[in-house]
C-alpha cells in the first residue's frame, strides 16, 4: 500500500509543476475564476431628497439661462458690435506697417551704424568695443518699439483706430529722438 501511496504523492507532485510550468510558460493560461452575482436593488431613502432638490434647482436654473439667453440676444448691439469696431484696422494703416518697421530696423539703426562705426575709418578713431556696445543699446530699443508697433497693429487688441494711429505715432516719435539722442524721451 505504500508503493500506491508513495505513486500517488509523486504523480501529484509532478503534476503541481507540470500545472505551475504551464502557467508560467504560456501567457495565455489562467486560472478559471467563478463570479456570482445577486440581482437585488436598495433604494437610497437618504439621498433621495437631495436628489428631488438638484432636479428643481435644475429646472429653475435652465428657465433662468433661457431668459438670459434672450435678454443677451436682444442687447447683442450693444455690446459685441462696439468691440469689433475695435479689432477692425484700416487698409492703409496696415499697408504702411512693413514701411514703419523697415524704417525702425532698417533706416534709422542704418544711421546709428553710420555714427558709430566698429570698423576704424580712420587710424586716429578709437573706440571700437565702445562702439558695438552703443549698437547693441540702441538695437535694444529700435527692437522693443519694433515690437510695440506691432502688437498695436494686432486685431485681438481691442483698441480704437484713433488710439492705434496715436500710440504707433508716440512709438515713431520716441525713435526718432532716441536716433538723434534727444535725452528727453
Amino acid at each position: 500500500m505504500n508503493i500506491i501511496y508513495n505513486n500517488f504523492k509523486s504523480l501529484c507532485v509532478k503534476a503541481f509543476f507540470i500545472g505551475s510550468l504551464l502557467l508560467s510558460v504560456l501567457p495565455k493560461a489562467q486560472l478559471i475564476t467563478f463570479h456570482f452575482t445577486w440581482n437585488w436593488s436598495a433604494n437610497d431613502l437618504l439621498s433621495k431628497t437631495y436628489y428631488k432638490d438638484m432636479a428643481s434647482a435644475h429646472r429653475k436654473l435652465e428657465a433662468y439661462a433661457i431668459t438670459k439667453t434672450g435678454v443677451v440676444a436682444r442687447t447683442k448691439d450693444i455690446y459685441i458690435e462696439p468691440n469689433k469696431e475695435l479689432t477692425r484696422i484700416s487698409s492703409g494703416l496696415t499697408s504702411k506697417k512693413d514701411d514703419m518697421l523697415k524704417f525702425l530696423s532698417g533706416t534709422s539703426y542704418d544711421y546709428i551704424k553710420d555714427k558709430y562705426p566698429i570698423v576704424a575709418v580712420s587710424p586716429l578713431a578709437s573706440g571700437k568695443l565702445s562702439n558695438a556696445l552703443v549698437r547693441r543699446r540702441f538695437k535694444k530699443k529700435f527692437d522693443a518699439e519694433k515690437e510695440n508697433i506691432t502688437n498695436y497693429l494686432d486685431t485681438t487688441n481691442y483698441i480704437p483706430e484713433g488710439e492705434r494711429l496715436r500710440l504707433i505715432q508716440q512709438a515713431l516719435d520716441k525713435v526718432i529722438r532716441v536716433t538723434l539722442e534727444d535725452e528727453n524721451y
